[in-house]
């Protein structure tokens, strides 16, 4: 087997070295402030770690099989409330460890059920949350008095919905209801007493509530949501007006994050720029200008808290930098890496960032891309290149940390990641852009970008490929069925292939968002049968490889099944890697390791 680049030798930065490299994420603070959280893969796959507020070394609390997904500190007191699953099957658990120290006790035991969490109340008494217990496509919500684990359901739900927020005084739950999908979302307030809802602020129009965080005083929500807008805002809704009023917005971008000042008067916003983050501080009131807030490294923020004493602490993280926990002084500028997450020895800093173009698309709209500079002597020939493309598709490419992106790179590879239509970031008419019957649109994109990649100077045309996860492989299997002779190899990754099929074995609590983004699959049956891509397989030229995870709740190993099975009694060089017991993505260290080095070898032998 050849490398993929020869003429560079070995001096490439091996896949195995940067796998190893681990991460912090996801912080959480308790109420007193002396205790932060994290989740962090130092032991191979993310576990609960503890540190002080006021510094030194981390401890771990937890040493779970499985991996740990969300964490909440009680609003009083030190009890966090986690959440696991199985095997990334997505039917989340809850744990409790009291007093922030293990060892964790359960508080659901129904394995084949989905606990969506929700809330802690006001006295950190009780817990809200969404299950589909009663009925596997829908999520009803339901409260648990935490110290003796009783459940009271409050509200039947009629498909998708999730609780966000108590109410100051405890008798309401605020609820986001994305029945209709998840670009058409409805707030609701229940009471609790009562078991009725009041719809807030009725739809007019598509909308997305990312955030919401309850006013102190209980008049109100502080919202992050595109309503009656094309980018993303922070903004006001009054409960007794049912009016919702911008409060900090920036033209043309989306703000992701925002956190109050615990002065009351302003909020920190991180707003994303071409994908990635610019931090500020702004007067909520809307009078006085915006100060920005120079970030450590370019990136992207991913949580973001103001302390009592007016420090912020995030998780940052950037294309040449791993997520870690950092802190930033307000009164000196100083930034400080709090959880310094083991890197086996890399160094990273240096090298090249990803660069942002745009290039006309299948219709001459500009679509934007990232694009990440090989490394070595260029061929006689021109670079390979290899187009990665996201999943979602609502779902943006950001410069954070891919660690196999930079294997690629150092053996030669020009890796380019584009935006296509139907990605969010760039506002709402191209986030819509690819909708049921405009879904090839995208494709179309994807092929216009090569093409123009194909025709430079420093690119060997014949040696393009194109890799993807999740609805990124339903984009691979488009792509090389739609133009077969542009492509050396593809890459999918537990991607769609038959949205009919999908569909039918996606999990049922997921099947009604999916058809607001895809089709309906009585109404658009045909049309989702068409854009298939399993239908297609015989225009199919290149070599294929194919990497599905056994517990996949999102995207079945059916997928990835069908593609195999079809290519393989036809002949077509193809090969298909199972993962066990991972779901949606590859968690575990060793699942890591034998997916990227599987593709590393591939790439070597077909690109």
């Amino acid at each position: 087997m050849t490398r993929i680049f020869q003429t560079i030798g070995d001096t490439g930065l091996a896949m195995a070295d940067l796998i190893h490299m681990r991460e912090a994420r996801a912080e959480a603070v308790s109420a007193d402030g002396t205790l932060i959280a994290s989740l962090e893969n130092t032991s191979g796959f993310p576990q609960v770690w503890m540190r002080t507020a006021a510094g030194g070394a981390a401890w771990r609390v937890t040493d779970l099989p499985e991996r740990v997904v969300q964490i909440a500190f009680s609003p009083v007191g030190r009890d966090l409330l986690l959440t696991t699953d199985c095997g990334g099957d997505e039917r989340h658990q809850f744990y409790l460890l009291s007093d922030a120290s293990g060892p964790a006790r359960p508080l659901t035991a129904a394995p084949g059920v989905v606990h969506l969490w929700g809330a802690w109340s006001p006295c950190g008494t009780k817990i809200a949350y969404a299950a589909n217990a009663r009925d596997p496509r829908c999520m009803d919500i339901h409260e648990m008095t935490v110290a003796t684990g009783q459940v009271r359901t409050l509200l039947e739900g009629r498909g998708f919905q999730e609780a966000l927020a108590w109410t100051p005084d405890r008798t309401g739950l605020l609820l986001r209801d994305s029945i209709n999908g998840s670009t058409r979302q409805t707030l609701a307030l229940l009471n609790i007493a009562a078991g009725t809802t009041r719809t807030l602020a009725p739809e007019t129009g598509r909308t997305r509530y990312l955030s919401a965080r309850m006013a102190k005083d209980g008049r109100g929500v502080y919202l992050i949501c595109d309503r009656d807008r094309e980018f993303h805002a922070l903004q006001w809704l009054d409960f007794a007006t049912d009016r919702i009023t911008p409060l900090i917005a920036v033209e043309g971008c989306d703000i992701d994050l925002w956190a109050p000042h615990p002065d009351g008067k302003r909020a920190v916003v991180a707003v994303n720029e071409e994908g990635a983050s610019r931090l500020f501080i702004a007067p909520l009131a809307g009078d006085g200008g915006q100060e920005d807030i120079p970030l450590p490294l370019h990136g992207v923020v991913q949580s973001l808290k103001v302390l009592a004493d007016g420090h912020l602490l995030m998780t940052l993280e950037g294309a040449n930098d791993p997520a870690d926990l950092w802190r930033h002084d307000p009164d000196t500028g100083d930034w400080c890496n709090l959880s310094q997450a083991p890197k086996a020895g890399m160094r990273l800093a240096g090298r090249p960032l990803p660069l942002v173009a745009r290039l006309p698309g299948m219709d001459g709209a500009d679509v934007p891309h990232f694009v990440y500079p090989p490394q070595g002597e260029r061929p006689a020939k021109g670079w390979p290149v290899l187009f990665i493309v996201h999943g979602g598709p609502e779902a943006q490419w950001r410069p954070t940390f891919r660690a196999e992106i930079h294997h690629y790179t150092s053996h030669g590879i020009m890796v380019v990641a584009p935006n296509v239509r139907g990605s969010t970031g760039y506002g709402r008419p191209w986030h819509e852009a690819d909708d049921v019957e405009k879904r090839m649109d995208s494709v179309g994109d994807l092929i216009a970008l090569a093409r123009a990649f194909a025709a430079r100077a420093d690119v060997d045309a014949a040696r393009i490929g194109v890799m993807g996860q999740s609805y990124g492989g339903f984009m691979v299997l488009a792509a090389m069925t739609a133009a077969p002779d542009l492509w050396r190899t593809g890459i999918d990754i537990y991607g769609v292939a038959n949205f009919t099929t999908l569909l039918e074995t996606t999990g049922p609590w997921r099947a009604a968002l999916r058809a607001a983004e895809y089709g309906d699959p009585v109404r658009d049956a045909a049309f989702l049968a068409e854009v298939s891509p399993v239908r297609h397989l015989d225009r199919l030229a290149a070599p294929l490889l194919v990497i599905h995870a056994t517990d996949d709740p999102r995207v079945p190993i059916e997928q990835g099944e069908q593609v195999f099975a079809r290519l393989r009694g036809r002949g077509h060089p193809v090969e298909m890697l199972r993962i066990e017991h991972e779901g949606h993505g590859f968690v575990r260290l060793q699942n890591r390791l034998t997916v990227f080095g599987r593709i590393a070898d591939w790439l070597a032998q077909f690109l």
